[in-house]
């Protein structure tokens, strides 16, 4: 706790030295820091998408085919 304490002091004290360019670098780098730093609790959870289509239908390829023909066949060659 006392080498925490030193530390944090030594840091304050350089932080006059500085110019206020490198002031606002060392803000940003803190700021990372801190982000850097949350428990990975707080990310969002990961959603599995393993399995997700089971229970279906089989689809082949021709009815994929099957069905672009349908949808887009005759793009193009009706004239407006």
């Amino acid at each position: 706790m006392q080498h925490t304490q030193t530390l944090k002091f030594d840091i304050i004290s350089a932080l006059d030295s500085l110019p206020e360019e490198s002031l606002q670098l060392l803000f940003d780098f803190v700021a990372f820091l801190q982000v850097r730093s949350k428990p990975a609790t707080q990310q969002k959870p990961v959603i599995k998408l393993g399995g997700l289509w089971e229970g279906t239908a089989t689809i082949t390829d021709e009815d994929i085919a099957e069905a672009r023909l349908e949808m887009w066949g005759n793009l193009g060659e009706r004239e407006l």
